[in-house]
């Protein structure tokens, strides 16, 4: 007993639950660790051997000599005295490499745990796999319903002037800013949208996995949103890419030009461990598996049958296909081939660029009338640069498309970039660079369409413009952008 004393030394207790023990360590007792989280501000990297970071008590200020250990399965990379709640830097005894398995430990100076060993793997994306099951096909043949015209009989309904044309291009810019925020300015006509504002920014660094600098159309579904990204190394390929809106919103992700995921993209890029945070958010995303998609800008999400689907051309010339693709897998479906062709002058119709389905099941796609076009339409009140409406349903296995007697005069700019139904107000949008119209889609179909019936939105005042890809709405009638250059999502101000 008096050698006991004489030591001064202290009995301790150790106490273990999944997170914590109960323990004396130089004199003094700590029970408050069940806050410090290993992984959460520590960093390593792949092929390197330094670790550096803070691990931190949020209960306590004090800073308290631990034990850190560091492992790959039986093998110990690192083995020092750390400080809570003050930074440390350390070299491991060699450097990581992909497989190894790593775990984190903390540790007393007699070796009791005292927060129990925490996996640690590279920042990573979730991707899935290709399904094994096959996918459904068939060949619907020509769906062209015979609803044409004799010529000189087209109904001709002048659009708001948006104050650029058709024939320009227009010059591209970038935003090097967090926030972005478009205004309508005085082109605009019976606009509801007044602006947009930056509410995520997306990741922009393309790699042999996504090409993350070229979203093209997108879909949103209850917390979902689905965006398709081209494929930068095989032409008409691409994937989807699906982010949990609400599991953002959440982590306070979803708001104020946050670039969290431009963060987690560079550390997937540079091969660095994941913190608890990076894990929480790698959640919120998931990369489907490449397929043939096409440009990507013709999607559609079918509210009726809670379907999504894209239209792309087949490798033959001017034949299509409509493909249904599994929310689950990310990966399609189904896949039905089909062509639009007008028996009477032999001219064929695609709609690869851009599709709508509304929640009624009614499909629309939106082209524009080209010289070729006008000549073979032979309708003498029909010019280069209107639009013209094709518009159907799928039925009975099928699919059945006409086109409308109205045209629209004229496009409201350059490239057109997308087609959606909000179906809130029954209005089909017609997206270009900048601008878009907003058309109440059943009189366009049947012939009643009015000027007044066209309101528009028109966010650029010259031609130089970020790049719009694609519009949407929430289950709260919220309109939402994706804007490229770099890529972003916006959300309407009100």
């Amino acid at each position: 007993m008096m050698l006991f004393k004489k030591l001064g030394l202290i009995l301790i207790v150790v106490i273990m639950s999944s997170q914590v023990a109960v323990h004396t360590i130089y004199g003094q007792t700590n029970d408050s660790l069940t806050t410090v989280n290993l992984k959460q501000n520590v960093q390593m990297q792949t092929g390197n051997k330094e670790i550096k970071g803070t691990i931190t008590d949020s209960q306590s200020s004090e800073s308290r000599v631990y034990r850190l250990v560091v492992k790959n399965k039986q093998e110990t990379l690192l083995n020092t005295d750390i400080m809570l709640n003050q930074p440390f830097e350390a070299q491991l005894s060699r450097k990581l490499k992909a497989q190894d398995q790593i775990t984190m430990e903390l540790q007393d100076q007699s070796g009791a745990s005292v927060v129990r060993p925490s996996r640690v793997t590279p920042t990573k994306w979730r991707v899935l796999s290709k399904p094994n099951t096959k996918i459904k096909t068939s060949d619907w043949g020509n769906v062209f319903q015979n609803s044409r015209i004799e010529p000189k009989k087209y109904q001709v309904v002048q659009a708001p002037k948006t104050g650029l044309s058709y024939l320009k291009k227009p010059r591209y810019i970038a935003s090097h800013r967090n926030v972005t925020t478009f205004k309508e300015n005085d082109r605009s006509v019976n606009n509801e949208i007044k602006g947009f504002q930056t509410a995520l920014l997306l990741p922009t660094e393309s790699t042999k996995l996504v090409n993350w600098q070229l979203p093209q159309g997108s879909v949103m579904n209850g917390q979902y949103l689905y965006v398709m990204y081209e494929s930068q190394a095989h032409k008409s390929y691409g994937r989807i890419v699906r982010y949990d809106v609400k599991r953002l919103k959440e982590l306070g992700i979803w708001q104020n030009g946050s670039d969290n995921l431009r963060q987690l993209e560079q550390k997937i890029n540079d091969h660095k461990f994941a913190t608890t945070a990076d894990e929480q958010l790698l959640q919120t995303i998931v990369i489907g598996p490449e397929f043939y998609m096409g440009h990507g800008q013709a999607v559609s999400f079918n509210q009726q049958q809670k379907q999504l689907w894209l239209v792309s051309l087949t490798k033959k010339s001017r034949q299509q296909q409509l493909i249904q693709v599994d929310l689950k897998t990310l990966h399609p479906s189904e896949r039905h081939k089909f062509i639009f062709k007008d028996k009477k002058n032999k001219q064929s119709f695609h709609g690869e660029h851009n599709l709508s389905i509304d929640d009624q099941g009614n499909v629309a796609m939106v082209g524009m009338v080209s010289d070729k076009t006008k000549r073979q339409l032979a309708a003498k009140n029909v010019k280069a640069g209107d639009l013209m409406l094709y518009h159907g349903r799928i039925k009975n296995g099928r699919f059945y498309m006409a086109i409308s007697n109205t045209v629209v005069r004229q496009k409201p700019g350059y490239f057109g970039q997308f087609l959606a139904t909000k179906n809130q107000t029954r209005q089909l949008f017609y997206l270009t660079d900048g601008i878009y119209y907003a058309l109440p889609a059943d009189k366009w179909a049947n012939g009643t369409l009015k000027q007044a019936d066209i309101s528009s939105g028109v966010y650029t005042k010259v031609y130089s413009t970020r790049e719009f890809e694609s519009q949407g709405w929430d289950n709260q009638g919220n309109a939402y952008l994706i804007v490229n250059r770099g890529s972003e999502v916006m959300q309407e101000t009100k």
